[in-house]
């Protein structure tokens, strides 16, 4: 990582000198931070995507018949609902209208969907806790589906993906959707979800559903998940957005503040150390500082919650940004609600996180939300944070305005342009991109 900030720096020095023009240098950028327009995803097999779409939005994969994917995870909310912390189980309504009611505060962030059934995608969830591992091996919270010869054995060799087996671990939590105080097994979960399907209100009709989309009648939880995954691999799908296609040659589709926020985002921010390649992520984890957002007395170690290993701790997945500007709020807990804030944060991250003011008032929660400030934990988020990122950038106003515009219209797809309306409001050169 510091080989990169110094290669950056490096970069713009020579820039400078050879007086090469914006694009120019956007062209060198993009090169040496290894990206490339978003791939496709694989061809859309029909009668499995028609069947996720049905499950993705069917309470009989929830234990009490109470609930479903699509109560977090709203398109009209960028795949998310709008939430710092999401709800769970028990909770009523859907996206910022959501209530706890008897439902419990999740740990963390909702994550939006977009680009998760590309293959590159290798790790998901916001500590990593589901992946393949490099011999091809599911690794999981579930020892029942990882390894060689996983007990679970007609359930792991039928997954088709990294996406269908996050699919699964929802389903079988009991503060998400299985039913909290159940004490149900996640294999005996998985099973009673096929059997109401199979066998429920609408059995007759899953049932021809699961045979035109996989030719079987024999079927399992990792059917449920491979249909999920295709669904969202192909209804989430976000390649189509002003910067994939200035990275295809259309130099004119970025206007010339978008080009100068590209110019932020590499220099000056250094963002691409981390949201490079082709996801504009790295799909790794690190830690950032990220204020403790949560109910009182409540600390997210992240990644060591995973691992158990000490150097893991207030690691997160690093979000991919493309439609970046309508998944708020941000970070894995929802602690800035806008994308000024996510920029004035990493402006001067350690003065972030100890100065840090919560100001929402949500009546989402029961119990108000609170900004953890444990002396000893607060060191200790200090001490995590990665040494290659910048402590104190100093942008100008003017730079910051030029960064919100190129993250929030360049890395938005066409599909959810309408969405951004104001944009000339709060920026008042900025403006949306017709594609």
């Amino acid at each position: 990582m510091l080989a990169l900030v110094a290669l950056t720096l490096f970069s713009t020095l020579s820039f400078a000198k050879t007086g090469k023009t914006i694009d120019q240098k956007l062209q060198a950028y993009i090169k040496e931070f290894e990206m490339v327009p978003m791939e496709n995803p694989t061809p859309k097999r029909e009668a499995v995507y028609v069947l996720g779409q049905n499950l993705f939005t069917d309470p009989l994969l929830s234990g009490k018949n109470n609930t479903n994917c699509v109560q977090c995870h709203s398109p009209a909310f960028g795949t998310g609902d709008g939430l710092p912390l999401s709800l769970g189980e028990g909770a009523r309504g859907m996206g910022t209208m959501r209530h706890q009611a008897s439902g419990a505060v999740l740990l963390r962030n909702t994550p939006p969907l977009y680009n998760l059934g590309v293959d590159s995608a290798t790790h998901l969830f916001w500590d990593g806790r589901v992946s393949k591992d490099e011999n091809g091996f599911w690794n999981t919270p579930e020892a029942g589906l990882n390894g060689a010869d996983p007990e679970l054995k007609d359930i792991a060799t039928t997954l088709d993906s990294v996406l269908a087996v996050q699919a699964l671990f929802p389903i079988a939590t009991p503060e998400e959707m299985l039913g909290q105080g159940s004490l149900l097994t996640r294999a005996e979960a998985w099973k009673n979800v096929v059997d109401r399907l199979l066998n429920g209100v609408r059995g007759a009709s899953y049932r021809q559903q699961f045979l035109d989309a996989f030719g079987t009648t024999d079927i399992n939880i990792g059917h449920v998940g491979n249909a999920l995954a295709e669904f969202q691999r192909h209804a989430f799908w976000a390649g189509n957005t002003p910067w994939d296609r200035y990275m295809k040659g259309e130099r004119s589709v970025l206007s010339e503040e978008m080009k100068k926020g590209a110019l932020v985002y590499f220099e000056k921010g250094q963002c691409a150390n981390c949201h490079g390649g082709m996801h504009l992520s790295a799909l790794d984890w690190d830690a950032v500082g990220t204020p403790q957002l949560g109910l009182p007395g409540t600390d997210d170690l992240g990644l060591y919650n995973a691992t158990g290993k000490d150097e893991d701790k207030y690691m997160f997945r690093v979000s991919p940004l493309r439609n970046i500007a309508i998944t708020d709020p941000y970070m894995h807990n929802g602690v800035f609600k806008n994308l000024w804030e996510v920029i004035e944060f990493y402006d001067a991250p350690e003065k972030g996180l100890m100065n840090f003011v919560w100001q929402e008032t949500l009546t989402n929660y029961n119990t108000p939300l609170t900004i953890e400030r444990n002396r000893e934990n607060q060191l200790a988020r200090l001490l995590a944070m990665a040494e290659d990122l910048p402590r104190d950038v100093k942008f100008t106003e003017e730079e910051e305005a030029q960064l919100w515009c190129f993250l929030t219209v360049a890395f938005t797809d066409q599909s959810q342009q309408a969405k951004l309306q104001g944009v000339e409001n709060e920026n008042p050169r900025c403006r949306p991109v017709s594609l």
